[in-house]
């Protein structure tokens, strides 16, 4: 199936390197508080299947939820393209469903699809954005009702064998997972059935020791990254009184069609099992410091962001259960703003390569939604560097600014 894709490319604008990393790095080893937190969370340790990125695991719930050339896939009209490759490697139709301002799934929609597809529906993919979980009961009530396996998408969610984040998994016939976005290693992804029969016959293929090598040295080069000082805060007036005077290089918005999948999504690792060590790493970081760095820092970007002017937080509110795992800010004016916030080399993230769809949010949001770093391994500097620059830029005139 060929979908079309409206995609940003950067390569005009020359944005420097994000000067703090967008995922964890180092290493906080577990400790007696931990095993305190873990003692209440069932350990689904040897029931699940590692793959090096979630996305492969994505793709075997495809394969084993019958998608292929002859079914259909739903999925969130807002997304990453790795969240649709594996159903279009398969041959099979993806259809992007509407979803409200919060992210959350538009029942109406789902059954106008659902009734309109010129395939059946095989399977549904539905997301926990951010790491804020939803109760997705009726989602899976409706597609019990109408023989649709439903995949649930933990890849923004703190869900390993070890900890779950409550609510998290409970909902899914198959349920993925991108355990290397919470805890600091260089690949990592899985996928777990409740009932862990229909991945009995499921094999993943080990990596080479070549492999664990570079995984290992990748960990170890991003731990030595240099990091911001206060001096850096210091400096952020002069560079954007520079950037002020420039004219800004607008990226080139192109509409593509792609056939399959893209080339984020290679064939030859769809079966290739996450690394030793990240395996290792990921079992033995602190549980209880990831989840509490987590949340403060994303209290203080909610905070940071309160009296800011052309913005506003897609979540202002933190649940004490969630775990985030990006802190999502809408911005008023992608242009300036977004062009002066990647120039200053702050590590701001968004999904500006997605399929076209009906749905008017994921329209607005490709641009306007930034994702920005609250791992637990962001320094007090980088923190502070990060809300000084965003602050800063937020608050520039906008005047003629392109929306």
């Amino acid at each position: 199936m060929s979908l079309d894709y409206q995609v940003f490319d950067p390569s005009p604008c020359s944005f420097p390197r994000p000067r703090v990393p967008v995922l964890p790095r180092g290493f906080a080893p577990a400790s007696t508080e931990d095993a305190a937190l873990l003692r209440d969370v069932p350990s689904l340790s040897g029931q699940g299947l590692h793959f090096t990125r979630g996305r492969y695991a994505l793709g075997e719930a495809y394969r084993r939820a019958g998608l292929d050339g002859y079914g259909a896939l739903l999925a969130p009209a807002y997304h990453c393209v790795t969240m649709l490759d594996p159903a279009l490697a398969l041959g099979a139709d993806v259809l992007l469903y509407t979803l409200d301002s919060d992210l959350a799934p538009d029942p109406v929609a789902l059954d106008v699809l659902a009734e309109r597809s010129a395939k059946p529906v095989k399977a549904l993919l539905a997301t926990h954005f951010f790491g804020f979980v939803r109760d997705f009961s009726w989602l899976k009530q409706w597609c019990y009702a109408r023989g649709i396996v439903f995949v649930e998408d933990c890849s923004h969610t703190l869900f390993t064998e070890r900890y779950q984040a409550k609510g998290a998994g409970w909902y899914g016939r198959f349920v993925a997972s991108s355990p290397y976005k919470f805890l600091p290693s260089a690949d990592g992804g899985w996928l777990y059935a409740p009932d862990a029969a229909v991945l009995a016959s499921a094999v993943t293929q080990p990596a080479s020791w070549l492999a664990e090598l570079r995984g290992m040295k990748q960990c170890l080069d991003a731990a030595r990254q240099p990091r911001v000082s206060p001096a850096d805060i210091t400096a952020l007036d002069r560079q954007l009184a520079v950037l002020a005077k420039r004219t800004p290089v607008a990226g080139d918005e192109q509409r593509r069609q792609r056939p399959a999948q893209s080339s984020q999504y290679q064939l030859e690792a769809e079966r290739r099992a996450a690394l030793r060590s990240s395996r290792w790493l990921i079992g033995h970081s602190s549980i209880r410091a990831a989840i509490q760095r987590r949340q403060a820092n994303y209290r203080r970007w909610l905070q940071a962001v309160t009296s800011l002017p052309n913005c506003h937080p897609l979540y202002p509110e933190l649940p004490e259960q969630v775990v985030p795992y990006m802190f999502p800010l809408y911005i008023a004016h992608p242009m300036p703003h977004f062009y002066w916030l990647k120039q200053l080399a702050v590590p701001v993230w968004r999904w500006d390569e997605m399929a076209v769809s009906a749905c008017p949010v994921a329209a607005d949001y490709r641009l306007h939604l930034l994702h920005l770093p609250c791992h637990q391994s962001l320094s007090d500097d980088e923190m502070d560097w990060m809300v000084a620059a965003v602050g800063k830029v937020l608050r520039l005139p906008v005047a003629g600014a392109l929306r």
